[in-house]
């Protein structure tokens, strides 16, 4: 089935240029810049099929305002500096107080039958803006497509209702239940190669991890004339403190340069308490390295209590006199995360993409 758009999008004017911003969202706002862009975005409000879109399109570029749009646009001429615009399918809606009017469902005015009738409200009522005028540089249906691939690429386009193509996604269970293994590197594994890549040089002096294996030192290849203890819940080969990482008596006060602590802290019933006693161990401007996953399954070994996001890792560590966060992820990879579909089967380009409302797994370097 061929590939169908819809709209979906808050546009708002700012220091007299017109955004796109991402409701909810911690994403950078995105400049319109181009006519070209606004004509497409309502176009695809009411029409789907690109090939349809792409003759509408070719019919109204040239087209003068009509009358009955400047005449109705002129009523809101006065509110539009204030207001967002929201977009949707069969829509076009003024929110006149902003996301105030979409929650409280007041001062919002529709606009969405004009403008299926003409396609020409937004070019009306961002006229007095100055938005570059392209429309007649877009001449064939190629030039056309990349704009529309542009704006879905940004997310102001979306796959139109009920055409989704869930493909191998639409699963009651996972592709890899096992966080990927079974099919080559877990995601959050390809994360915390990339933070011990930027902190290795850091991690000096006298260092405890937490939650380690022995084999751990040469993955991180730490200096080997450092000294390198682990501290688990559990007695084995190559353990040096057999504790809870809760209790502040295992490790001597300001004793340590460098602390290790991945894939721990999700399972302590208190994680700001074993934050705490790190702190404690430390020597003045120690260093705490350490990571939680933020979209990955349950894996309760033996308890699974907690995923701290970027904010609350951040509150966690806020007794450190400087902390630095490193957060990784993006929709594709929170899904392959999920999933347990491995880094091999991904490109870098969509492991490294970066979305803020996305993370996958957030580290931290905190100093005391």
């Amino acid at each position: 089935m061929q590939k169908q758009y819809v709209t979906n999008a808050f546009l708002k004017i700012e220091d007299s240029q017109l955004y796109a911003i991402f409701a909810w969202s911690q994403r950078t706002a995105e400049i319109i810049p181009n006519q070209s862009w606004l004509t497409i975005l309502e176009i695809f409000v009411h029409e789907h099929s690109l090939e349809k879109a792409y003759q509408i399109f070719q019919k109204i570029k040239s087209a003068l305002i009509h009358e009955k749009v400047i005449h109705e646009i002129s009523k809101y001429e006065q509110l539009i500096a204030d207001a967002i615009v929201f977009l949707r399918d069969s829509s076009v809606t003024i929110f006149a107080k902003g996301f105030r009017s979409f929650i409280e469902k007041d001062m919002q005015f529709e606009l969405g039958a004009l403008s299926s009738e003409t396609y020409q409200v937004l070019r009306q009522l961002f006229a007095q803006y100055q938005i570059e005028d392209d429309l007649e540089t877009i001449e064939t249906i190629q030039d056309f497509q990349k704009i529309v691939e542009r704006l879905e690429n940004i997310g102001l386009l979306s796959p139109a209702k009920n055409t989704i193509d869930w493909g191998d996604l639409k699963k009651k269970v996972p592709i890899c239940a096992a966080f990927g293994l079974t099919r080559g590197t877990p995601v959050d594994r390809y994360y915390l190669n990339k933070f011990i890549e930027n902190i290795q040089t850091q991690i000096t002096g006298k260092i405890l991890e937490i939650g380690g294996t022995p084999k751990d030192k040469d993955f991180y290849q730490i200096n080997p004339g450092n000294s390198y203890r682990i501290l688990n819940m559990e007695a084995g080969p190559g353990v040096d403190i057999v504790g809870d990482v809760h209790d502040a008596s295992l490790v001597e006060p300001e004793s340590l340069d460098s602390v290790i602590i991945f894939n721990v802290l999700e399972h302590c019933y208190a994680p700001w308490i074993a934050v705490e006693n790190i702190h404690k161990w430390l020597k003045p401007g120690g260093k705490c390295f350490a990571m939680v996953p933020n979209a990955v399954r349950v894996h309760a070994t033996p308890v699974d209590y907690w995923r701290p996001l970027p904010d609350a890792f951040s509150w966690v560590f806020r007794n450190y006199q400087e902390q630095k966060l490193y957060v990784y992820g993006n929709p594709i990879t929170v899904i392959a995360s999920y999933h347990g579909i491995a880094v091999e089967e991904l490109t870098k380009e969509e492991l490294d993409a970066f979305h803020p409302d996305y993370p996958v797994a957030t580290c931290i370097v905190a100093e005391k």
